[in-house]
């Protein structure tokens, strides 16, 4: 019982923590002296507070998302845009953590398999499907990115649609220049109203 309440207060010192500044800028002495534990304690649970903010991110928010199996990623994507944007000033900080245990990289290696899972099994032809996944999960997670830096300039519901939108022409022009037609001339009232 103890475990999972000490866990517990670890996760909700580092969401108040990841509020006020970021990560690089936490010690680990100071989400001990916030959760009233020692460093020792600290360790017995997480290996360091790339670990913590990890687990934080996935026991707080991920798991809170509610995914089906069978969801659409367009709608995962809305869901993620509607917390990030109930919690700003978290998600403020936390876009900013890159490299191995970075927002987006653990935002990736979750969505990785669920997107998979939606698409045909082909062994000839899978090696390729997981790398145009993650390079469309990252180009999201860049665009979700300018929209935090942008101070969120477009409401979450309208933003989720222009992602969706943005990979529908992205994918359309990919397709004209690998069959070696012109790309299509869009304008934006055009690309808007889905005129395709």
């Amino acid at each position: 019982m103890a475990l999972k309440s000490t866990e517990r207060t670890l996760r909700k010192c580092m969401r108040k923590l990841l509020r006020e500044k970021h990560l690089s800028k936490i010690t680990i002495r100071e989400i001990c002296e916030t959760a009233e534990i020692g460093n020792r304690t600290f360790y017995r649970y997480y290996s360091d507070k790339y670990a913590l903010f990890e687990d934080t991110y996935i026991k707080e928010f991920y798991e809170k998302l509610d995914i089906t199996d069978d969801m659409y990623i367009y709608e995962i994507y809305k869901r993620i845009l509607f917390q990030i944007y109930d919690e700003k000033e978290f998600f403020t900080h936390t876009i900013a953590v890159k490299g191995q245990n970075g927002f987006c990289e653990i935002l990736e290696e979750l969505l990785v398999p669920h997107i998979s899972s939606l698409l045909t099994k082909d062994s000839y032809i899978d090696k390729a499907k997981d790398y145009f996944i993650r390079r469309d999960i990252q180009t999201a997670l860049l665009m979700i990115e300018d929209w935090i830096k942008t101070d969120f300039n477009k409401p979450p519901e309208e933003f989720s649609e222009f992602i969706r939108l943005c990979a529908a022409l992205h994918g359309k022009w990919e397709y004209q220049i690998a069959m070696k037609d012109t790309p299509d001339d869009y304008t934006l009232e055009k690309f808007l109203n889905s005129e395709w």
